[in-house]
């Protein structure tokens, strides 16, 4: 979880970086490897990693189970933002 918590942190930073506004641009979050033993309770996941009420989906993506629907809200977001101009 420290890894994910870092990465969604310098993903931020380089975002900005770059003139972005991370609460601007389309985001979801995707919580992948969901089958592994072990895993961190779907719950848990969300309160360590939910930024923004961002729109979040559960995966198994070897299994394709998730990627189809991430992938989708990520294209709608994207026209949306589009069609703001």
């Amino acid at each position: 979880m420290a890894a994910n918590v870092e990465a969604l942190d310098n993903l931020q930073d380089n975002l900005k970086e770059h003139g972005y506004d991370f609460a601007k641009i389309p985001y979801v979050l995707q919580l992948n490897k969901l089958d592994l033993p072990n895993v961190m309770a779907v719950e848990e996941q969300k309160k360590e990693l939910v930024k923004k009420n961002e729109a979040v989906f559960e995966a198994v993506a070897f299994q394709g189970n998730g990627v189809f629907e991430t992938l989708r809200e990520v294209a709608r977001q994207v026209l949306v933002e589009l069609k703001k101009g």
